[in-house]
C-alpha cells in the first residue's frame, strides 16, 4: 500500500509570518559575515577557481568532486571575488534549503512542525557555519534536501516526470560532494520503513541516477583507496563518546561559549514528546529516529574501514538533529512552541566567536584593508623564511582582491627602502631579522603576533649629506594631506593655499657639541621668502609605542635615525599664474645665525630640497 502524505493542510500562521521567519533568518547570516574571516580551506576553494575550465577540473583536489568549484567561478564572474560576495552564495544557498525544508515538514505533518523545523535547523551552529563559508558544504545539503522533496513527491504520485528531478537532484549533489552518498543511503532508509514494499520504485530514478554518477565514481576509486588506507583519524572510545561528539559538533561547533545545554534539553524534551505520541505516526517517527541515530551509529561502524566517522563526510546527519528535534517539540501545545521559536530565532541572531587554530584562519581581511591604506607605490614585502605564514596561495588570493595590480614580494631586504616584513613573532628566521633591521626604522604595524605585519623603513638617502657639525641629513618626503602617503615623482603639485608637509631624516656621526637650529624656506626662483620655519628640530616618533626623539641636538646619538616633520604654507591665489616654487634648507647656530657648510648648497649655504610648480587661475 503507498504512503499519502496530505499537502492540504491548514495553514495555523499566515503567509506573511513564514517570510519574516526567513528574513530573520538570512539577517542572522548577513549580520556575521562581516566579521567572518576566510579560513584556509575556503581561501583554497577561491584560489582553485583562478583559471579556465579545464583548469578548474583539473586542479580539483582527489577527495572532491568538480562541480561546486566550477559553479563558483561563475559565481564570481557575476559578483566578483570579495570574500562577502562569495559568501553570500552560501547563505541564498542556504535560504533555499530552509524553504525546501519547510515544503517537506509541512507536507509530512503541518505549518507548525514545518516553522518549528527550518527554526531548530537554522540555529544549530554546525548550520551556522557551512552557511557563512565558502565551500560546497552548503550546496551539497540544500541539494540533499531537494532530493528529499522530490522523493516524496515522487513516491506518492510515482511518475517518470516525478523521477527525473529526484535523479539529478541526487546526481548534481553527487558531484558537488562525494559524502552526499550518506544522505541518499538515509532517503533510501525514509522510503523503506515509511513506503515499505514501494521501495522498488528507487529502480526509475535509482538506476539513471548511478548510470550518470559512474564516471565520477571510476574517477574517484584511487581517492577512496588512499581514504581506506590512510590512518583512523580521532577514532572516539565508545559509541556514545561517537554520539556526544557528533551531537558537540552539530548543535554548537566550534563557537565559543555556545550553549550547548540547550540542545541537550530539546533534544531530550522532544524525544519524550515524541515517544508520548508515539502512535500518532509510528512510521514517520521510526524513520527520522534511524534517520537521527542510526547514521551516526554507521558512521561509526564502518570506520575502521573507511574512516567516516568526520563531520564532513556525514553532514546529512544535521538534517536528522533538525528534524527529530522539531518533530518533537511541535507537539507542545501553541504558546510553548512560540516562545522556544522565539528563543532559539534569538540565539541564531547572536554573533558568538568561532574557535580555529592560527595557521587555519588568519585575519586576512583586516590586515590587508589595513596594509592598503598604508602601503607606499615603491613598498615591498618579505614572507619570513621560517614558515609560519607562508601559504602562498592564500597571498595569491588576498594580492589579487586587494592589491589587482599586484605586491613586489622579495626574498632579501638589500636594496629596498621600505619593507614590510610578513613573520609570526617568537619564530623569526635570525638571519632575515637583521639583515631586515640595518639601516632602517621599525615602523607601523598590524596583525597578531602569529600573522605579523611590520613595516621596516630606510631613510630616502642612506648615504645622506654630511654637515660641518656632524649632522648627516639622510633626504626628506614630502607628504599628502592625510600625513600617510608620500607625494613622489616629477609630478608633485600643490594648490594655492596648500601646506606643504615635509619629514625630513637625519643621522650625526659624532654627538653635536652644542644645539643647532634648522631654518626651512619656501621661494620663488627670484628666492623671495614665501614662508619660513625656523628653531630647533620638530622631532617625531614613527614607532610605536613612540618615543619621541629629543629636539636638542646635543643630545642626538650616533647609529641613530632622527625624523622630523614640518610645514610651509602655500601662497592665497592672487593673479592667475603658473609659477615655480622651491624649498630650501640650512642648519644654523642659533645663537648667531651662522649656517652650517655642506656639500650641495649654494653660495647662501642653503641646501634646494625640492622644485615644484603650482598654478591658480
Amino acid at each position: 500500500m503507498t504512503f499519502i502524505h496530505s499537502s492540504t493542510k491548514k495553514w495555523r500562521y499566515p503567509f506573511w509570518f513564514l517570510a519574516i521567519i526567513l528574513v530573520i533568518i538570512a539577517a542572522s547570516r548577513f549580520t556575521k559575515l562581516p566579521t567572518l574571516e576566510l579560513h584556509n580551506d575556503e581561501i583554497w576553494s577561491i584560489w582553485q577557481t583562478f583559471g579556465s575550465l579545464n583548469q578548474i577540473i583539473y586542479w580539483t583536489p582527489p577527495d572532491w568532486p568538480p562541480l561546486y568549484f566550477v559553479v563558483l567561478a561563475g559565481w564570481e564572474q557575476l559578483v566578483g571575488i570579495h570574500p562577502f560576495v562569495l559568501q553570500t552564495f552560501s547563505v541564498l544557498t542556504f535560504l533555499l534549503s530552509v524553504t525546501l525544508l519547510y515544503r517537506i515538514m509541512r507536507r509530512l505533518r503541518g505549518d507548525q512542525t514545518a516553522l518549528m523545523v527550518i527554526i531548530v535547523y537554522s540555529t544549530l551552529a554546525f548550520g551556522i557555519r557551512i552557511s557563512t563559508e565558502v565551500r560546497g558544504y552548503m550546496l551539497m545539503m540544500t541539494l540533499l534536501i531537494a532530493a528529499f522533496w522530490f522523493m516524496l513527491r515522487y513516491f506518492d504520485h510515482p511518475s517518470l516526470r516525478r523521477a527525473i528531478p529526484l535523479t539529478l537532484s541526487m546526481v548534481i549533489s553527487f558531484y558537488v560532494y562525494l559524502p552526499s552518498v550518506l544522505g541518499f543511503m538515509m532517503l533510501g532508509v525514509y522510503t523503506l520503513i515509511v513506503y515499505r514494499r514501494a521501495v522498488w520504485r528507487w529502480v526509475i530514478p535509482g538506476i539513471p541516477a548511478l548510470l550518470l554518477a559512474l564516471p565520477l565514481i571510476i574517477n574517484k576509486l584511487n581517492g577512496l583507496a588512499f581514504q581506506v588506507n590512510k590512518p583512523i583519524p580521532n577514532v572516539p572510545a565508545s559509541f556514545q563518546d561517537g554520539i556526544a561528539n557528533y551531537f558537540n559538533l552539530y548543535t554548537g561547533f566550534s563557537y565559543v561559549n555556545y550553549p550547548v545545554i540547550i540542545w541537550v534539553i530539546l533534544s531530550i524534551a522532544a524525544t519524550l514528546l515524541i515517544l508520548y505520541r508515539w502512535r500518532r505516526q509510528q512510521r514517520l517517527n521510526w524513520a527520522f529516529l534511524v534517520w537521527t541515530y542510526g547514521l551516526p551509529l554507521l558512521m561509526y561502524a564502518l570506520n575502521p574501514w573507511l574512516k567516516f566517522f568526520d563531520n564532513h563526510y556525514s553532514m546529512a546527519f544535521m538534517i536528522g538533529i533538525a528534524i527529530w528535534i522539531g518533530w518533537g517539540l511541535a507537539l507542545l501545545p501553541r504558546w510553548p512552541v512560540r516562545i522556544i521559536m522565539v528563543g532559539l530565532v534569538g540565539l541564531m541572531l547572536i554573533n558568538f566567536d568561532l574557535h580555529y587554530p592560527p595557521y587555519f584562519r588568519r585575519p586576512w581581511n583586516s590586515n590587508m584593508t589595513w596594509l592598503a591604506q598604508h602601503i607606499q607605490p615603491n613598498d615591498v614585502l618579505l614572507i619570513d623564511p621560517n614558515k609560519g605564514v607562508d601559504k602562498y596561495f592564500e597571498w595569491a588570493y588576498y594580492s589579487k582582491l586587494y592589491f589587482p595590480e599586484g605586491l613586489h614580494f622579495v626574498t632579501k631586504p638589500e636594496g629596498y627602502r621600505r619593507v614590510w616584513y610578513i613573520t609570526a613573532e617568537g619564530k623569526r628566521d635570525p638571519a632575515t631579522d637583521a639583515a631586515i633591521r640595518e639601516g632602517r626604522v621599525e615602523r607601523d604595524f598590524v596583525g597578531p603576533a602569529d600573522f605579523f605585519f611590520r613595516l621596516y623603513e630606510a631613510p630616502p638617502d642612506p648615504v645622506g649629506i654630511l654637515f660641518g657639525n656632524g649632522m648627516r641629513f639622510h633626504g626628506v618626503d614630502f607628504l599628502d594631506s592625510t600625513g600617510e602617503h608620500y607625494l613622489s615623482g616629477p609630478l608633485v603639485t600643490y594648490h594655492t593655499g596648500d601646506k606643504v608637509r615635509m619629514r625630513i631624516w637625519w643621522s650625526v656621526d659624532k654627538q653635536p657639541t652644542a644645539d643647532y637650529s634648522i631654518a626651512s624656506y619656501l621661494t620663488l626662483p627670484s628666492r623671495k621668502v614665501i614662508d619660513q620655519f625656523d628653531g630647533p628640530p620638530q622631532t617625531i616618533s614613527l614607532e610605536y609605542p613612540p618615543e619621541v626623539p629629543p629636539q636638542a641636538t646635543s643630545q642626538w646619538q650616533p647609529g641613530k635615525f632622527y625624523i622630523e616633520e614640518r610645514e610651509l604654507q602655500m601662497p592665497l591665489p592672487d593673479q592667475g599664474y603658473l609659477t615655480q616654487f622651491r624649498v630650501y634648507m640650512t642648519v644654523y647656530q642659533w645663537w648667531d645665525n651662522i649656517r652650517i657648510h655642506a656639500p650641495g648648497v649654494n653660495s647662501d649655504d642653503l641646501l634646494l630640497l625640492k622644485q615644484f610648480q603650482i598654478e591658480s587661475w
